[in-house]
Formats: C-alpha cells, sequence, structure tokens
C-alpha cells in the first residue's frame, strides 16, 4: 500500500500529523511526504501567539498529546511563514536525497521544540549545513526557483486530490484522511484498506477501491 501525506512545517496539527505518517509506516504503508504552505499570508517577521487565543489553545491541545506520545514539543511565541523551508527540503530532497530525512527532522524540530525562525535563510543553511547538505548550493538553486516548482507542482496535486489543508493523506488511491485523526481510527482505516486489497479479485479492469473521504466528525487537523 501507499499513500501522499501533505504537511507544513509552521502547522501544528502537522507536527503531530508526523506520529501518524510513521504509524502508517509501521503498518506497511510507503507514505511520500509532500510540501503544503498551509499560510502564505504569514509575513517574513511572523505574527505574534496571542496568549488564551485560539491557536494558543490549539497548543495547548497539541502539547497534551505529544506528552502522551513522548513526542518534545515547545509551543512558539510567533508563527513563521515556511515557504523558504518548504523550498529548501524540496531542493535537498531532489538534489541530495541523502540528506532529506535529516533536514526534514530538523526543521521540524527547530520550529516545534527550539523555537527557531524557520522562515530565514541564516537559520535553513544551518540546518542544512548540520544535516549533512551545503547551505550555499542549496540556496543557489532555490534562487534559481527549483525549490518554488517542486511546491507549487505539489500544491497542484494537493488541490486534485481535494486537499485544502494540512496534514492529509491521501492512501492507496482510495481514502482522504484529513486532519491528526485519533492513532485508533488511521490504524483502522488503514487495517480495512489492508483487508480490501487483499481479498480484491486480480481483476485489473475493475477499481480496487471507491475513491471516499472520512467523514466522521469533524476533523481535528484543519489549522
Amino acid at each position: 500500500m501507499h499513500a501522499l501525506m501533505w504537511f507544513d512545517y509552521v502547522c501544528p496539527w502537522a507536527y503531530l500529523g508526523r506520529d501518524r505518517t510513521q504509524l502508517m509506516r509501521d503498518l506497511g504503508v510507503d507514505v511520500t511526504v509532500l510540501p503544503y504552505e498551509l499560510h502564505p499570508e504569514i509575513p517574513k517577521a511572523g505574527i505574534a501567539v496571542r496568549p488564551g487565543g485560539r491557536l494558543s489553545r490549539v497548543f495547548d491541545h497539541i502539547g497534551a498529546e505529544c506528552e502522551t506520545l513522548g513526542i518534545p514539543f515547545v509551543a512558539p511565541a510567533r508563527s513563521r511563514n515556511s515557504r523558504l523551508a518548504l523550498e529548501a527540503v524540496e531542493v535537498v530532497r531532489a538534489n541530495w536525497p541523502e540528506n532529506y530525512l535529516a533536514l526534514d527532522a530538523a526543521l521540524a524540530s527547530a520550529y516545534w521544540v527550539h523555537g527557531e525562525d524557520i522562515g530565514s535563510w541564516e537559520v535553513i543553511a544551518g540546518l542544512v549545513d548540520r544535516s549533512g547538505g551545503n547551505g550555499d548550493d542549496t540556496f543557489e538553486l532555490v534562487a534559481d526557483g527549483v525549490g518554488r516548482r517542486a511546491l507549487d507542482a505539489s500544491m497542484t496535486a494537493a488541490r486534485e486530490h481535494g486537499v485544502t489543508a494540512t496534514p492529509a493523506w491521501w492512501v492507496n488511491d482510495a481514502l482522504l484522511i484529513p486532519g491528526a485523526q485519533t492513532r485508533e481510527a488511521v490504524q483502522r482505516w488503514v487495517t480495512k484498506l489492508q483487508l480490501r486489497a487483499d481479498a480484491a479479485p486480480n481483476d485489473q479492469n475493475e477499481p480496487l477501491f471507491e475513491a471516499v473521504s472520512v467523514d466522521e466528525g469533524p476533523p481535528p487537523g484543519h489549522n
């Protein structure tokens, strides 16, 4: 089984969704992670998180679940623009794939654990270097539009699959899972798809799954 997963580094639900992606992989699903710019309107300087506001309450919820799962989480004081980080990680994926996973993890930790400004090229370049890459070489390709084109293509694919927010998983060309649903729900849906795949006839002219979307109440993953 395979799945496409769209994420944004500055989406708290997508940060929690990294756990759901790992769960799917543990269940035997081959997950390809793709970028999605959720908040292009955030300025370069970022936006302060209002204490007690809606986003602050979301952080409280995410923090509680992360604590239960043993995932490091420190709520950031400012929301940051993620486009440069998303473009940089796509450049690394395309040109130095051996460094992709390390940079991806470093960017997530930089924002959600250490409170760093991942909209700053200086911060990103340092993370690229520490992940085994070269910040200068990466910057040249970002400046040439390589990362922008990859991000734009991913956004187009997301819209074609009905994705409007992060995180979202398109599983086995059959099921769209929007938001950081519970681990129990994710395991149940993946298991059902696996059972259907195992039981399906070997007739390639018939669709294996009917395209459906999860609808078991309001999806908690929409930021």
